[in-house]
């Protein structure tokens, strides 16, 4: 039994918050089909659902595990969770964790053991609760109910000096497993993993303690066009080539393309000679993730576990073989774009480029002028427009007012020739 002194000690490691406090709608999160697994399970566990036949089969303890990658909103959705189904929330004070985490780690089960130790529910007279709405029952009922959520970070095995938070919870319980039962407090606990690799490793102390694994896959390339064309829907002053931002962030998850879409709009608007004519972001996008000055979930990710996996001679030499790798392929890179710069300097002759032209102007005078207008006018290029540039790169080697000048040239000649031969 805890005492009141060591609640009262264990209390700063936690943070409460009631469902009336959370400010978060249905549009904030990034619906899954997975999803309805995890509220599929709190709706049985809230509603207090008995069933003969699931009785015969599982005694829930109120035990969620879920498996997923970083950078997802998942947390966002459990505390939408929370505020749709009237559940406090209990969450972890990862501030005060980082001050004393020796501390934290040892006590781990006693501070578990502080939460909804009160376990009575008041009953109502008959005549009240018929006085009620059942919105009102509900929530009433519910209030008693919590969430403890348990989200353990990636940086948690560094913190904890490589000791596992899961490992050391399995192992508090593992003798007792069955007796243990968060329900008859009142509380469902939800615990957050994001590396598959503790699952595989305790998974035979998890299916006797856990009443269920929900594993949540990476969002795939259709999921991330149905992200970027929402959020274009939304923002509809914001433009952006979709497809080339779904090829370069393979393995990005929402909250990186979130966090990668307002970085890049800042960027943008920090511009002001290019945002007051136009608001196409794709370069701004495309040069944030180039540079690394955006930085998806998952390399921070693949780095802690590679750090885990790894002694530390074994990682210093592998990081010796990295840097005489990198240097290899930077003193490649060097050579090919001095090779690059050779051949962009060494301009076409006057001849060769009005032949250029005049085969453009030919076959795409007024598709090409009006290119060469948005071009001077700083506006965004569709897909078409790009296509054309393409087939007629030269063009973009002048200013668009001397490749206007040149297209106009061009067509004249054209003109002239083809009177000349009765066309």
């Amino acid at each position: 039994m805890t005492d009141s002194h060591s609640t009262s000690e264990f209390s700063k490691y936690l943070i409460r918050t009631s469902p009336s406090e959370i400010k978060l709608n249905k549009e904030d999160i990034f619906y899954r089909d997975k999803y309805n697994e995890i509220v599929n399970y709190i709706k049985i566990l809230a509603a207090n659902v008995e069933s003969a036949v699931l009785n015969k089969h599982i005694k829930l303890k109120g035990t969620l595990l879920i498996n997923i990658n970083a950078g997802t909103d998942i947390i966002d959705f459990i505390k939408l969770i929370s505020n749709n189904y009237y559940l406090e929330l209990i969450e972890l004070n990862i501030s005060e964790i980082y001050r004393f985490p020796d501390t934290f780690f040892n006590n781990f089960k006693e501070i578990l053991g502080s939460i909804g130790t009160n376990i009575e529910i008041e009953k109502k007279s008959s005549k009240k609760v018929k006085e009620q709405d059942d919105e009102t029952i509900e929530r009433e009922n519910n209030q008693k109910k919590k969430i403890i959520l348990i989200n353990q970070q990636i940086d948690f095995n560094k913190m904890f000096n490589g000791k596992n938070l899961l490992e050391n919870f399995l192992y508090i319980y593992r003798n007792n497993a069955e007796s243990v039962n968060f329900i008859e407090r009142n509380l469902i606990l939800i615990w957050i993993n994001y590396n598959f690799k503790d699952i595989i490793e305790y998974s035979e102390y998890i299916k006797h303690f856990f009443d269920l694994l929900i594993k949540i896959p990476l969002i795939k390339s259709v999921e991330r066009e149905t992200f970027l064309k929402d959020f274009l829907e939304r923002n509809q002053s914001i433009s952006f080539d979709i497809n080339l931002i779904i090829k370069q962030t393979d393995n990005w998850e929402i909250n990186d393309l979130k966090h990668l879409l307002r970085i890049a709009i800042f960027k943008h608007y920090l511009n002001t000679d290019l945002n007051e004519k136009s608001n196409e972001i794709t370069d701004v996008i495309i040069k944030l993730i180039e540079s690394g000055e955006v930085i998806p979930s998952y390399t921070s990710q693949i780095s802690e576990q590679e750090d885990l996996i790894l002694s530390k001679p074994e990682l210093q030499e592998l990081k010796e073989k990295d840097s005489v790798q990198i240097e290899t392929k930077r003193n490649s890179i060097e050579n090919k774009e001095k090779i690059i710069d050779q051949i962009k300097n060494e301009s076409l002759s006057e001849f060769l480029v009005n032949q250029l032209y005049e085969n453009a102007a030919s076959k795409n005078y007024n598709e090409l002028l009006i290119i060469v207008d948005k071009l001077n006018k700083r506006e965004a290029l569709e897909d078409n427009d790009r296509k054309l540039l393409a087939k007629y790169p030269f063009v973009l080697n002048d200013s668009p007012n001397i490749a206007q000048i040149n297209l106009e040239k061009a067509k004249k000649r054209v003109d002239l020739i083809k009177r000349a031969f009765g066309k």
